[in-house]
């Protein structure tokens, strides 16, 4: 159980001594400049024996740190590198109470990750800053004079920022270094790969894309690990189906985990994924697909996450490896979390031919957005917040308990699993399908009933049609009720497969099919239940609109909120709180999913069934799930419509359900008169905010068009970035900034995209999807639902755009007493 406590935050040093370089400007050393630290007293909250210390506050005009290495010491004195994010790479050095830090020398910027190895500094430039390229890079300092003069590219990726390339992990023996990459890491082809190349998407029913046109043409094999030779040859896949990891690390048996992203606005979804920490084996797949096309965790095709975490926004990930911890510290997996200021400490232990794990908070903050963190050469952690242009610094954790911390790292190997189960299944499938369809064709047939559902998921991937009516006589040949749940999930997906590579069935196989399992539908198995649902609505069943409009009028189960929902409640801050109760309040995941698949059936219905569904849809539009999921509902509905009828679609018109919103009608009116605020009068009225009424504060968030577009707790629009933990991600200043010049930084996932058509006309807007080479794209930042079709044929140029969709300046038309009560409200004072 976590034995938590309050830090006693003890200053690093009386003197702070900087050592500041102007490199590229002045070409000269400055005289050191001292600075005497402040105390930091219940910033964090830490397990027993553990203290936090700053150790530097980095100057505005030296960027926002994102990444650390940890460099060889000089004698006693530690050296770190730190990269910010739009611009240059730092050394700091730590010597007793004397710390130096300045700009390293070195002609690359924009580092996500950085890497020293082999006497060479690899960075990962994530932004392309003054021309330079994304990829990865080696810098070496070949005469010692401390300047980085040989740089050589060892790759080039097209890569989108924050979602694009990442960082780097060395093996364990040295023999290769691991490059983690986002879902905007566009594929290449590279020498090898331990992976199948035979991704695909999957989807047994038509994927919609996400509802504001995130990723939406981002497909597999998504996120991914690479990895290649020290000397930057013979790059591969190594495994895939990622959304956005950061970082990954090696645990004792030599074994990689990575740290993934959820998507956010999935929440309340069936298919939504919390982030986790996934041991990457050679060859995996981890199911991540855009929009609703997330593969379920079940999915046999693919490999479920170690640890579950919820909610939150991955960055750094790192080892417990050389620190002067306690053991079991030394042996744990660091998972840094920015949304919510949390380190986890993940203990990871093997289970059969796979891994379970747990975690905890090994820190915990309000306000400290964590970006990377390194264990230093000292035994020291150390960590930097910042990010987005944020105000960055550095922090170290130091172990001042009474537990032993001699050196409990060791180089194991990973005990064997004596049963056969999913992993060692999923090996098997991965390893027949490299050697190709024959390879496959043998396993059919010669394992248990489990593998050999797995071998005919490898047949329909591998194989060719012919290929078919053997999967399909290995399938129908076992007995339903013998087979366990697992089992049954597993018989389903591979007979998707089947199906979604092979071609649709036979009139006599899908008789064959439903002989076998529509009389199981509903099911006393949830899971179970939701696959048979999507399998026969696939084949569209007799009767199964019936059946599943059963199940959607049943009332929600408490079961189907997720354990780590509550978890999240006790996160500082009140996003955690606040996404919990989105979680609650949304409605159900699970019917959700059921109007999912009966949008895929056919009509003729009943008018009777066609007012269920069309009443469901409209409660859930129309209520509180309008806030992350009615665009997507929207498309749901809009599919079910086109399976209807014109008789169908002519009468659910006519029951007139659908209401058009208005996102400025009733809007609360600020008095004013107001001003033309400067980012530094709202940064000073800011710093006190005890006498704000957060009430009228809501009101004049209102007000100020903000609610049209951004969320705080359970109310405002999706369309922009979640403000409820806005107070644990910017000091005062930075708010103002972000207010009043939204253009300074334009997150990835909110950003609009210019668009240069041939007639010489132009449009800003969203890329939502793209049908048959016709993009949809909304032009309404308020209303994602207007949206216009553009032919690719007509783009002459498309490219993301340097204007913000946020307008500037909508806080000038409050006085000084309502920009208080706003800020107030936003800051989350009581």
């Amino acid at each position: 159980m976590q034995q938590a406590m309050m830090i006693c935050v003890k200053t690093l040093m009386r003197n702070l001594s900087i050592t500041l370089l102007l490199a590229g400007l002045l070409g000269a050393e400055q005289d050191p400049v001292k600075a005497e630290i402040s105390s930091a007293a219940d910033v964090a909250t830490l397990q027993d024996g553990f203290l936090l210390e700053h150790v530097f506050e980095v100057p505005e005009n030296w960027g926002s740190w994102v990444s650390l290495a940890a460099l060889p010491n000089e004698g006693e004195t530690t050296r770190i590198a730190a990269g910010d994010q739009y611009g240059d790479i730092y050394e700091i050095k730590v010597s007793g109470e004397n710390i130096s830090v300045a700009p390293l020398e070195i002609e690359l910027k924009g580092a996500h990750g950085l890497l020293w190895f082999q006497n060479s500094l690899y960075v990962v430039v994530g932004e392309s800053v003054e021309g330079g390229e994304k990829g990865v890079y080696r810098a070496r300092d070949l005469d010692g004079n401390g300047s980085f003069e040989d740089i050589q590219p060892i790759r080039i990726f097209q890569s989108g920022g924050e979602h694009g390339v990442h960082s780097l992990v060395p093996s364990p023996d040295g023999e290769w270094l691991y490059f983690i990459a986002g879902n905007y890491t566009q594929e290449q082809e590279l020498d090898g790969s331990q992976v199948p190349k035979v991704w695909d998407e999957d989807q047994l029913l038509p994927r919609n894309p996400d509802g504001r046109g995130h990723a939406s043409d981002k497909m597999a094999p998504g996120g991914k690990v690479l990895r290649f030779r020290p000397d930057g040859s013979q790059w591969e896949y190594y495994s895939t189906g990622y959304r956005n990891p950061f970082d990954a690390a090696f645990n004792e048996y030599g074994d990689l985990f990575v740290y993934d992203a959820d998507m956010e606005w999935d929440m309340g979804m069936p298919w939504y994924r919390p982030t986790r920490l996934c041991w990457a084996m050679p060859g995996s797949e981890f199911g991540w697909r855009n929009g609703t096309g997330k593969w379920p965790v079940y999915y046999e095709d693919s490999l479920p996450g170690v640890v579950d975490f919820g909610p939150g926004s991955p960055v750094g990930t790192t080892s417990g490896q050389g620190a002067k911890f306690p053991a079991k510290y030394q042996r744990a997996i660091y998972c840094f979390d920015w949304t919510f200021a949390t380190i986890y400490a993940s203990h990871i232990t093997p289970e059969g031919h796979g891994y379970t794990g747990e975690w905890e908070e090994f820190l915990t903050a309000k306000a400290l957005p964590l970006t990377d963190g390194v264990v230093g050469l000292d035994g020291n952690m150390y960590f930097a917040t910042g990010g987005r242009r944020q105000g960055s610094n550095l922090w170290r954790i130091r172990y001042d308990g009474s537990e032993k911390t001699e050196d409990a790292w060791r180089s194991l190997e990973k005990p064997e699993g004596k049963k056969e189960d999913r992993w060692s299944r999923f090996a098997r499938r991965i390893e027949a399908e490299m050697g190709g369809a024959e390879k496959v064709r043998a396993l059919v047939g010669k394992g248990s009933r489990a593998e050999n559902i797995t071998a005919v998921m490898g047949l329909a991937r591998v194989g060719t049609k012919e290929d078919r009516s053997t999967a399909m006589q290995e399938l129908l040949g076992m007995p339903w009720d013998e087979l366990s749940k697992q089992e049954k999930l597993s018989w389903l997906r591979a007979l998707g497969l089947v199906f979604i590579r092979t071609g649709e069935p036979s009139e006599s196989e899908r008789a064959d099919v439903l002989a076998k399992i529509d009389a199981h539908y509903p099911n006393s198995d949830r899971e179970v239940e939701d696959e048979l649902c999507r399998m026969l609505c696939y084949l569209q069943a007799p009767k199964v609109v019936e059946r599943t409009l059963l199940l959607l009028a049943q009332p929600r189960s408490e079961s189907e909120i997720p354990d780590w929902t509550r978890l999240i409640e006790r996160s500082q801050g009140n996003y955690g709180a606040n996404a919990a109760k989105v979680m609650r309040e949304l409605g159900s995941p699970r019917k959700i999913h059921f109007a999912y698949c009966l949008r895929v059936v056919k009509g003729p219905w009943t008018p009777g069934q066609r007012r269920q569904l069309m009443d469901w849809y409209a409660r859930e539009e129309n209520g509180k799930a309008q806030k992350s999921a009615s665009l997507g509902l929207k498309r749901m509905r809009e599919d079910t419509l086109a399976n209807a009828t014109e008789e169908e679609r002519a009468l659910i018109e006519s029951w007139g359900l659908e209401v058009k919103r208005d996102p400025f009608a009733d809007l609360p009116v600020a008095k004013g008169p107001g001003r033309t605020w400067t980012i530094d009068e709202v940064a000073a009225l800011a710093k006190d905010l005890t006498d704000a009424d957060v009430k009228n504060g809501e009101k004049m968030f209102q007000a100020s068009l903000c609610a049209a577009c951004h969320r705080v707790g359970r109310m405002g629009g999706a369309a922009g970035p979640d403000l409820s933990n806005v107070a644990g991600r910017f000091n005062p200043r930075e708010l103002a900034v972000a207010i009043l010049d939204p253009n300074r930084e334009i997150s990835d996932q909110y950003g609009f995209q210019y668009i240069l058509k041939t007639d010489g006309s132009t449009v800003m807007g969203k890329v939502l999807d793209e049908k048959d080479e016709i993009l949809v794209v909304a032009t309404n930042p308020f209303d994602f639902s207007e949206t216009q079709g553009i032919s690719r044929a007509d783009i002459k140029e498309m490219k993301p755009s340097p204007v913000s969709p946020m307008p500037g300046a909508l806080i000038n038309q409050l006085n000084e007493k309502e920009l208080k009560d706003f800020l107030g409200f936003l800051l989350g004072t009581e």
